[in-house]
Protein backbone atom coordinates (compact mmCIF):
# COMPACT_ATOMS: atom_id res chain seq x y z
CA UNK A 1 0.00 0.00 0.00
CA UNK A 2 1.35 3.50 -0.62
CA UNK A 3 1.57 5.94 1.65
CA UNK A 4 1.29 9.85 0.93
CA UNK A 5 2.77 11.54 3.33
CA UNK A 6 1.85 15.42 4.41
CA UNK A 7 5.22 16.76 2.81
CA UNK A 8 4.17 15.13 -0.73
CA UNK A 9 0.62 16.58 -0.45
CA UNK A 10 2.27 20.34 0.65
CA UNK A 11 4.67 19.98 -2.58
CA UNK A 12 1.61 19.39 -5.01
CA UNK A 13 0.39 22.65 -6.60
CA UNK A 14 -3.18 23.65 -6.74
CA UNK A 15 -3.68 23.17 -10.50
CA UNK A 16 -6.84 25.21 -9.97
CA UNK A 17 -5.02 28.54 -8.52
CA UNK A 18 -1.45 27.85 -9.89
CA UNK A 19 -2.71 27.97 -13.80
CA UNK A 20 -5.49 30.28 -14.35
CA UNK A 21 -4.92 31.79 -17.46
CA UNK A 22 -6.25 28.44 -19.54
CA UNK A 23 -9.73 28.66 -17.65
CA UNK A 24 -9.73 32.20 -18.19
CA UNK A 25 -8.99 31.54 -21.73
CA UNK A 26 -11.59 29.29 -21.89
CA UNK A 27 -14.68 30.81 -20.93
CA UNK A 28 -13.76 34.03 -22.79
CA UNK A 29 -13.46 31.66 -26.28
CA UNK A 30 -16.84 30.65 -25.23
CA UNK A 31 -18.35 33.85 -24.65
CA UNK A 32 -17.30 34.94 -27.46
CA UNK A 33 -18.71 31.75 -29.79
CA UNK A 34 -22.07 32.27 -28.45
CA UNK A 35 -21.58 36.10 -29.19
CA UNK A 36 -21.19 35.75 -33.13
CA UNK A 37 -22.33 32.47 -33.68
CA UNK A 38 -26.27 33.94 -34.78
CA UNK A 39 -23.98 36.64 -37.29
CA UNK A 40 -22.25 33.40 -39.27
CA UNK A 41 -24.66 31.21 -41.55
CA UNK A 42 -24.60 27.88 -43.34
CA UNK A 43 -24.91 28.67 -47.17
CA UNK A 44 -26.21 25.94 -48.89
CA UNK A 45 -26.59 25.28 -52.91
CA UNK A 46 -29.30 23.46 -54.55
CA UNK A 47 -27.11 20.54 -56.41
CA UNK A 48 -24.03 20.70 -54.61
CA UNK A 49 -22.20 21.23 -51.27
CA UNK A 50 -22.12 24.65 -49.72
CA UNK A 51 -20.10 26.94 -47.32
CA UNK A 52 -20.21 29.54 -44.78
CA UNK A 53 -21.45 33.23 -44.93
CA UNK A 54 -21.26 36.18 -42.54
CA UNK A 55 -23.99 38.66 -42.26
CA UNK A 56 -22.63 41.62 -42.75
CA UNK A 57 -25.38 44.12 -42.02
CA UNK A 58 -28.83 43.58 -40.48
CA UNK A 59 -30.41 44.63 -43.38
CA UNK A 60 -30.11 40.47 -44.69
CA UNK A 61 -26.40 41.52 -46.39
CA UNK A 62 -24.51 38.42 -46.25
CA UNK A 63 -21.02 38.12 -47.62
CA UNK A 64 -19.29 34.49 -48.44
CA UNK A 65 -16.83 33.05 -51.05
CA UNK A 66 -17.50 33.56 -55.02
CA UNK A 67 -16.77 29.85 -55.37
CA UNK A 68 -19.73 28.75 -53.17
CA UNK A 69 -22.15 30.16 -55.17
CA UNK A 70 -19.98 30.02 -58.62
CA UNK A 71 -23.01 28.15 -60.47
CA UNK A 72 -25.07 30.78 -61.43
CA UNK A 73 -28.06 28.71 -62.35
CA UNK A 74 -28.09 27.00 -58.75
CA UNK A 75 -30.65 27.80 -55.94
CA UNK A 76 -29.31 29.73 -52.85
CA UNK A 77 -30.34 29.67 -49.50
CA UNK A 78 -29.26 29.94 -45.59
CA UNK A 79 -29.19 28.30 -42.75
CA UNK A 80 -29.56 30.66 -39.58
CA UNK A 81 -28.42 29.20 -36.26
CA UNK A 82 -32.03 29.50 -35.02
CA UNK A 83 -32.97 26.77 -37.46
CA UNK A 84 -34.38 28.70 -39.97
CA UNK A 85 -33.93 28.52 -43.52
CA UNK A 86 -34.14 31.06 -46.22
CA UNK A 87 -34.14 31.88 -49.77
CA UNK A 88 -30.79 33.96 -50.93
CA UNK A 89 -30.15 36.10 -53.92
CA UNK A 90 -26.81 36.97 -55.09
CA UNK A 91 -26.49 40.81 -55.61
CA UNK A 92 -23.02 41.28 -56.55
CA UNK A 93 -19.67 38.52 -57.39
CA UNK A 94 -16.15 39.17 -57.79
CA UNK A 95 -14.40 36.28 -59.02
CA UNK A 96 -10.87 38.08 -58.86
CA UNK A 97 -11.51 38.34 -54.83
CA UNK A 98 -13.31 35.49 -54.23
CA UNK A 99 -16.14 37.44 -53.09
CA UNK A 100 -19.79 37.52 -53.38
CA UNK A 101 -22.20 39.70 -51.71
CA UNK A 102 -25.64 37.71 -51.06
CA UNK A 103 -28.80 39.25 -50.09
CA UNK A 104 -31.91 37.55 -47.65
CA UNK A 105 -35.21 38.85 -46.39
CA UNK A 106 -35.41 38.15 -42.39
CA UNK A 107 -36.42 39.53 -39.10
CA UNK A 108 -33.82 40.00 -35.97
CA UNK A 109 -30.95 39.48 -38.31
CA UNK A 110 -27.72 39.98 -36.26
CA UNK A 111 -24.68 41.19 -38.54
CA UNK A 112 -20.85 40.94 -37.01
CA UNK A 113 -18.37 43.59 -35.24
CA UNK A 114 -15.53 44.09 -38.37
CA UNK A 115 -12.24 44.64 -37.13
CA UNK A 116 -9.57 46.20 -38.91
CA UNK A 117 -7.13 43.66 -40.60
CA UNK A 118 -4.62 46.15 -41.21
CA UNK A 119 -4.07 45.76 -36.72
CA UNK A 120 -3.34 42.45 -37.23
CA UNK A 121 0.23 41.53 -35.50
CA UNK A 122 2.23 38.03 -36.48
CA UNK A 123 1.15 35.61 -33.25
CA UNK A 124 -1.63 37.53 -32.80
CA UNK A 125 -4.72 34.45 -31.79
CA UNK A 126 -7.27 33.95 -34.46
CA UNK A 127 -10.60 31.87 -34.71
CA UNK A 128 -12.53 30.40 -37.41
CA UNK A 129 -16.34 29.39 -37.15
CA UNK A 130 -17.91 27.75 -40.08
CA UNK A 131 -19.41 24.14 -41.33
CA UNK A 132 -16.54 21.68 -42.15
CA UNK A 133 -17.57 18.50 -44.22
CA UNK A 134 -21.37 19.71 -43.19
CA UNK A 135 -20.49 20.00 -39.77
CA UNK A 136 -22.45 23.12 -38.13
CA UNK A 137 -21.01 25.65 -36.01
CA UNK A 138 -17.07 24.45 -35.64
CA UNK A 139 -14.67 26.14 -34.07
CA UNK A 140 -11.30 26.36 -34.77
CA UNK A 141 -8.03 28.07 -33.24
CA UNK A 142 -5.10 29.11 -34.84
CA UNK A 143 -2.19 31.32 -35.24
CA UNK A 144 -1.67 34.54 -37.53
CA UNK A 145 1.67 34.26 -39.30
CA UNK A 146 1.79 36.62 -41.90
CA UNK A 147 0.38 38.78 -44.83
CA UNK A 148 0.93 38.06 -48.42
CA UNK A 149 0.16 39.69 -51.66
CA UNK A 150 -1.12 38.26 -55.16
CA UNK A 151 -1.59 39.38 -58.36
CA UNK A 152 -5.15 39.52 -59.31
CA UNK A 153 -4.71 41.91 -62.52
CA UNK A 154 -1.95 43.90 -64.36
CA UNK A 155 -1.12 46.59 -61.73
CA UNK A 156 -3.48 45.12 -59.44
CA UNK A 157 -2.63 43.79 -56.35
CA UNK A 158 -4.32 42.02 -53.20
CA UNK A 159 -3.54 40.97 -49.63
CA UNK A 160 -4.04 38.01 -48.05
CA UNK A 161 -3.90 36.51 -43.99
CA UNK A 162 -1.85 33.44 -43.36
CA UNK A 163 -3.07 31.81 -40.56
CA UNK A 164 -2.79 27.96 -39.45
CA UNK A 165 -5.95 28.19 -38.36
CA UNK A 166 -8.48 24.98 -38.94
CA UNK A 167 -9.99 24.93 -42.53
CA UNK A 168 -11.53 22.76 -44.52
CA UNK A 169 -14.60 22.04 -47.25
CA UNK A 170 -17.24 23.74 -45.57
CA UNK A 171 -15.42 26.72 -43.66
CA UNK A 172 -15.33 28.92 -46.94
CA UNK A 173 -17.10 32.60 -46.86
CA UNK A 174 -16.96 32.28 -43.05
CA UNK A 175 -15.03 34.62 -40.49
CA UNK A 176 -11.58 34.92 -38.90
CA UNK A 177 -11.95 36.30 -35.75
CA UNK A 178 -9.94 37.93 -33.74
CA UNK A 179 -10.37 37.72 -29.59
CA UNK A 180 -12.56 40.22 -29.38
CA UNK A 181 -14.69 38.32 -31.43
CA UNK A 182 -14.88 41.18 -34.80
CA UNK A 183 -14.06 39.65 -38.37
CA UNK A 184 -11.12 40.63 -39.86
CA UNK A 185 -10.93 38.26 -42.67
CA UNK A 186 -13.28 36.16 -44.61
CA UNK A 187 -11.36 32.44 -45.00
CA UNK A 188 -11.23 31.26 -48.42
CA UNK A 189 -8.38 28.21 -48.88
CA UNK A 190 -5.98 25.63 -47.33
CA UNK A 191 -2.63 26.37 -49.07
CA UNK A 192 0.59 24.79 -48.78
CA UNK A 193 -0.26 21.80 -46.42
CA UNK A 194 -1.84 23.42 -42.99
CA UNK A 195 -1.65 27.05 -43.72
CA UNK A 196 -5.37 29.15 -44.01
CA UNK A 197 -5.30 31.94 -46.18
CA UNK A 198 -8.28 34.77 -45.70
CA UNK A 199 -9.75 37.63 -47.41
CA UNK A 200 -9.28 40.62 -45.39
CA UNK A 201 -11.80 42.52 -43.78
CA UNK A 202 -10.33 45.70 -45.15
CA UNK A 203 -10.35 44.45 -48.91
CA UNK A 204 -14.04 43.76 -48.24
CA UNK A 205 -15.15 46.40 -47.03
CA UNK A 206 -13.29 48.67 -49.74
CA UNK A 207 -15.08 46.08 -52.57
CA UNK A 208 -18.72 47.16 -50.56
CA UNK A 209 -17.95 50.72 -50.57
CA UNK A 210 -17.03 50.50 -54.40
CA UNK A 211 -20.20 48.62 -55.18
CA UNK A 212 -23.42 50.23 -57.53
CA UNK A 213 -25.15 53.11 -55.40
CA UNK A 214 -28.47 50.45 -55.79
CA UNK A 215 -26.36 47.77 -53.78
CA UNK A 216 -24.62 50.04 -50.80
CA UNK A 217 -26.87 51.45 -48.01
CA UNK A 218 -25.89 54.54 -46.19
CA UNK A 219 -26.52 54.48 -42.70
CA UNK A 220 -25.73 56.07 -39.21
CA UNK A 221 -25.92 52.64 -37.71
CA UNK A 222 -28.28 54.00 -34.89
CA UNK A 223 -31.71 52.94 -33.57
CA UNK A 224 -34.29 55.94 -32.65
CA UNK A 225 -37.14 56.83 -31.18
CA UNK A 226 -39.13 59.91 -30.82
CA UNK A 227 -39.16 61.71 -27.78
CA UNK A 228 -39.91 64.66 -26.00
CA UNK A 229 -37.53 67.35 -25.20
CA UNK A 230 -36.85 68.38 -21.73
CA UNK A 231 -38.01 71.90 -20.95
CA UNK A 232 -35.05 74.05 -20.63
CA UNK A 233 -33.72 72.32 -23.93
CA UNK A 234 -37.10 72.73 -26.00
CA UNK A 235 -37.31 76.94 -25.23
CA UNK A 236 -33.21 77.34 -25.89
CA UNK A 237 -33.70 76.34 -29.22
CA UNK A 238 -34.57 78.65 -32.33
CA UNK A 239 -36.65 77.78 -33.44
CA UNK A 240 -38.40 75.80 -30.75
CA UNK A 241 -39.56 72.24 -31.38
CA UNK A 242 -41.09 69.78 -29.15
CA UNK A 243 -39.55 66.68 -30.22
CA UNK A 244 -35.93 64.70 -30.32
CA UNK A 245 -34.82 61.48 -31.48
CA UNK A 246 -33.12 59.86 -28.23
CA UNK A 247 -30.70 56.61 -29.89
CA UNK A 248 -31.48 53.23 -28.01
CA UNK A 249 -29.73 51.25 -29.87
CA UNK A 250 -26.08 51.60 -31.76
CA UNK A 251 -24.83 48.94 -34.30
CA UNK A 252 -21.78 46.44 -34.49
CA UNK A 253 -20.29 47.99 -37.00
CA UNK A 254 -20.70 51.71 -35.60
CA UNK A 255 -19.00 50.42 -32.37
CA UNK A 256 -16.21 48.63 -33.63
CA UNK A 257 -15.75 51.56 -36.42
CA UNK A 258 -16.35 54.85 -34.03
CA UNK A 259 -17.74 56.00 -30.37
CA UNK A 260 -18.89 59.04 -31.30
CA UNK A 261 -22.28 58.83 -30.46
CA UNK A 262 -23.85 57.36 -27.48
CA UNK A 263 -26.70 55.55 -25.80
CA UNK A 264 -29.04 57.99 -24.37
CA UNK A 265 -27.87 61.14 -26.55
CA UNK A 266 -31.07 62.91 -28.52
CA UNK A 267 -30.41 64.04 -32.03
CA UNK A 268 -31.92 67.57 -32.42
CA UNK A 269 -30.15 68.61 -35.98
CA UNK A 270 -28.24 66.29 -38.85
CA UNK A 271 -26.74 68.46 -41.72
CA UNK A 272 -28.65 71.48 -40.63
CA UNK A 273 -32.11 70.40 -41.09
CA UNK A 274 -34.22 69.29 -37.48
CA UNK A 275 -34.75 66.32 -37.43
CA UNK A 276 -38.33 65.51 -35.20
CA UNK A 277 -38.91 61.98 -36.68
CA UNK A 278 -37.36 58.40 -37.98
CA UNK A 279 -39.14 59.84 -41.28
CA UNK A 280 -37.12 62.93 -41.45
CA UNK A 281 -33.88 60.94 -40.32
CA UNK A 282 -34.12 58.70 -42.94
CA UNK A 283 -34.86 60.95 -45.69
CA UNK A 284 -32.12 63.31 -44.80
CA UNK A 285 -29.33 59.98 -45.11
CA UNK A 286 -31.08 59.01 -48.35
CA UNK A 287 -30.65 61.60 -49.72
CA UNK A 288 -27.08 62.44 -48.47
CA UNK A 289 -26.15 59.14 -50.87
CA UNK A 290 -22.47 58.46 -50.12
CA UNK A 291 -20.17 58.20 -46.50
CA UNK A 292 -19.15 60.77 -45.28
CA UNK A 293 -19.27 62.87 -41.91
CA UNK A 294 -22.31 65.46 -41.53
CA UNK A 295 -22.78 68.14 -38.83
CA UNK A 296 -25.08 67.13 -35.80
CA UNK A 297 -26.36 69.05 -32.79
CA UNK A 298 -27.12 66.42 -29.81
CA UNK A 299 -28.18 66.93 -26.73
CA UNK A 300 -25.85 64.71 -23.99
CA UNK A 301 -25.78 65.24 -20.36
CA UNK A 302 -28.71 68.06 -20.22
CA UNK A 303 -25.99 70.28 -22.56
CA UNK A 304 -26.43 71.21 -26.42
CA UNK A 305 -22.99 69.86 -28.16
CA UNK A 306 -22.15 69.94 -31.92
CA UNK A 307 -20.22 67.07 -33.03
CA UNK A 308 -19.23 65.61 -37.19
CA UNK A 309 -20.40 62.22 -37.14
CA UNK A 310 -19.31 59.61 -39.38
CA UNK A 311 -22.01 57.87 -42.16
CA UNK A 312 -21.19 53.93 -42.34
CA UNK A 313 -21.87 52.21 -45.58
CA UNK A 314 -23.79 49.03 -45.25
CA UNK A 315 -23.59 46.80 -48.20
Amino acid sequence: MTQTTQGNQADTPDISTAFPLPDVFSSALVSMFHAVQPGIVQVGVSGRGGGTGVIWHANGRIITNHHVVANERAKVYVHLSDGCTLDAQVLQRNPQLDLALLQVQGDNLQALAVGDSSQLRVGEWVFAIGHPWGQRWALTAGIMSGMSSAKLAENRTSQYIKSDVGLAPGNSGGPLLNADGEVVGINAMIFGGDLAVSIPSNVVSTWLAGLPASQRRVTLGIEIQQTALPDNIRTALQPSREFGLLIVGISAGRQAKHSDLLLGDILLDVGGQPVQSGAALRQFVTEKGGAGKVAMKIVRGGKVIEAEIATLIGA
